[in-house]
């Protein structure tokens, strides 16, 4: 996708449009200048990394871009707009900086370098073979769906009118097998290559890909359908190029999506039944300012996110507490005999409380943890893109997935040392060429 100069232009014109209505607008609110000034910073930093990245590699989704978002709410995050939301300590504004410029330079580094893989000093299943390895994870996916909705005692699916049937799948007790009930989300990717390799017959791919889409939707997981989203769209584009209005189109339903399963999670109080979405979330969100709906969702699932692991970094802080690396070897202390509570402290914990990605590197290991490992987020990731765009071999589509995943992800946790992400990568190099 070439962008003509013209239309370059127009873009960033509307983008000066936007930016000034929304200066205007959020003054308007009395917001003050210390909040305002951030705000924009981080506004033309996610603005001119989408319009610099998009002109260099011609293609919308890219690391810089999916990025963006979280540098756009980082940067609403400053904007009071919630009593849950505080003013941020210094410590933690300039965690915030630093991690948005260390994980650029990664990128940008990645950009300039060489692209490199492990893929190859693994050697990789025959077709076949990978079909019935597959499958096999597939049936152990099943089984272990079977096994959590008897101990639920009813499909939530059938139960979509009633709220309660959240709270019901919170509070039922889940084992690491369901990690297999998650790995549904990008099961219909791997399934798609290999119909493309034509080792699966298209209706056999549909009717995998229905199963596992069943799966994923009886759990009201938006993370998992995100990442479904993204496997799939990624799978796709990687064999035939989308167009820009479809692609565009894709987006809106996801968050139309998005939207309606939040108010699905509202339907159980007559209160909620009575309200608009908007209505209903500002109230849950103790919003104090006239936000649309959209600024609604930025606050409720990202400015606050951003209070939450202000209060994290303050307290680990005054108790002079440091992780060493814990949070960064969570894939392989997961699956050790051992309290998990005692390793990571609710009380620090970013997942508990959902404290953006940007805290687990500065409880690891304070300002270095900060730099070195947005380095790597951002050279590793840009380091995934470029292979997949350079068509490198169909285990990068899988890869690239999930890299997007725990970049979008950003603003609630950090998702780059979850176990289950590492699951994926391993299911995925196992399974995919």
């Amino acid at each position: 996708m070439v962008i003509k100069p013209y239309i370059l232009i127009l873009i960033i014109a509307a983008f000066l449009f936007v930016d000034i209505y929304l200066l205007v607008r959020y003054a308007s609110w009395d917001c003050a200048i210390e909040e305002l000034v951030p705000f924009a910073l981080f506004l033309v930093i996610a603005e001119g990394l989408s319009i610099f990245s998009i002109v260099r590699f011609g293609q919308i989704i890219n690391p810089f871009t999916i990025y963006s978002i979280f540098v756009y709410i980082a940067g609403f995050s400053f904007l009071i707009v919630s009593d849950r939301q505080v003013d941020y300590e210094l410590q933690f504004a300039l965690i915030m900086i630093f991690s948005v410029v260390f994980f650029i330079i990664g990128g940008l580094v990645a950009m300039k370098t060489y692209s490199f893989s492990l893929r190859n000093y693994i050697p990789p299943l025959s077709s076949r073979v990978s079909l019935a390895f597959l499958l096999l994870v597939f049936v152990a996916g099943i089984g272990v769906f079977i096994l959590e909705v008897g101990q639920l005692g009813y499909l939530p699916v059938l139960n979509l009118g009633n709220a309660a049937v959240y709270q019901d799948i919170n509070e039922n007790e889940v084992t690491p097998l369901h990690n297999f009930i998650v790995l549904n989300s990008v099961l219909p990717a791997m399934f798609y290559i290999l119909f493309k390799k034509k080792t699966l017959r298209f209706w056999q791919f549909i009717a995998l890909s229905l199963v596992c889409g069943f799966i994923i939707l009886n759990f009201f997981s938006r993370q998992i359908i995100v990442l479904f989203f993204f496997s799939m769209l990624i799978a796709y584009s990687y064999y035939k190029t989308i167009p820009l209005l479809k692609l565009f189109s894709i987006g809106a339903a996801c968050i139309v999506l998005f939207i309606v399963l939040g108010q699905l999670r509202g339907s159980s109080s007559d209160e909620g039944n009575e309200m608009s979405v908007n209505e209903f979330l500002r109230d849950y969100g103790d919003i104090t300012k006239p936000t649309n709906i959209i600024e609604t969702y930025l606050s409720l699932y990202g400015a606050v996110n951003f209070s939450a692991g202000n209060e994290i970094v303050s307290t680990a802080l005054r108790d002079d507490y440091v992780s060493y690396g814990a949070y960064s070897a969570r894939p392989i202390i997961t699956v050790l005999p051992i309290d998990k509570n005692a390793i990571y402290p609710p009380l620090y914990s970013s997942y508990t409380k959902i404290g953006t990605y940007v805290v687990d590197p500065f409880l690891d290991f304070r300002w270095f943890g900060v730099v070195a490992l947005n380095f790597l987020y951002g050279f590793l990731s840009m380091n995934s893109f470029k292979n997949y765009i350079a068509k490198n071999g169909e285990y990068y589509i899988v890869e690239w997935s999930l890299f997007i995943f725990c970049i979008f992800m950003s603003s609630f946790t950090n998702f780059y040392h979850m176990f289950f992400v590492a699951f994926f990568f391993i299911v995925n190099r196992i399974a995919i060429k």
